[in-house]
């Protein structure tokens, strides 16, 4: 019988640990990486956190991903059934977000959920991101992308410092796009505005592209 190893892992990926409710505190946005470590075959958990608030309302959307996502939903109050303390799920390949509070005008009520994939090694790893009329549920606009983790430190360098997840960032731009025309082809109705402030995706990726400006700053300055 064949026993399978696990390799060390390389000294430029030391192992790493992190608290789920500390590092919720300070995320920047929904879906946000708990760890740098996003190569081919990584395994990439992410957090998001939920709360209610005036005019907090998440909106929602529906996402397909080629890989699984394992969901665990670590703490949760006013949220009820997919959304449970302690349940663990997969997710379908195709499935909606959003919709985690039955009140989100609730101070009271919150989520905090953990969604953990591995990243692809061999193949591109194909998502999409779509929203849909609130009246006919004709899709407005969909977002789709493909992206292959990388697999060499000559792949890792070429992306440069800091890389960041890419489902963060173009879920941002489809989300950009869909609120820059929201009015239905079909039955010509006007859908309200999805509420990208709340899930942070687009201050995710300004910072993304700020801190790798400063990183090659301090690197220029070093030279």
């Amino acid at each position: 019988m064949t026993v399978a190893e696990i390799p060390p892992p390389r000294d430029d990926r030391p192992p790493l640990k992190a608290n789920v409710f500390e590092a919720s505190r300070s995320s920047t946005c929904t879906l946000a990486p708990l760890f740098p470590y996003l190569h081919a075959g990584a395994i990439v958990p992410t957090i998001a956190l939920f709360w209610g608030r005036r005019e907090g309302d998440y909106g929602h959307f529906e996402h397909f991903n080629t890989i699984d996502e394992v969901v665990i939903v670590l703490g949760a109050d006013g949220a009820v059934g997919r959304a449970r303390t302690g349940l663990v799920r997969v997710n379908a390949k195709t499935h909606m977000v959003g919709k985690f509070l039955p009140d989100p005008e609730n101070p009271e009520q919150f989520a905090l959920i953990s969604i953990t994939q591995r990243q692809s090694e061999n193949e591109p790893q194909r998502e999409a991101v779509w929203f849909k009329c609130e009246k006919c549920q004709t899709d407005l606009m969909r977002l789709e992308f493909d992206w292959q983790p990388v697999a060499t430190r000559e792949q890792e360098a070429a992306l440069g410092a800091y890389p960041p997840l890419e489902t963060v960032v173009k879920s941002s731009h489809a989300a950009e796009r869909y609120n820059a025309n929201r009015t239905c082809p079909k039955c010509g109705h006007g859908n309200g505005p999805f509420p990208l402030e709340r899930w942070g995706w687009d201050r995710y990726a300004a910072q993304s592209t700020a801190i790798r400006k400063a990183q090659a700053v301090l690197a220029s300055a070093a030279e």
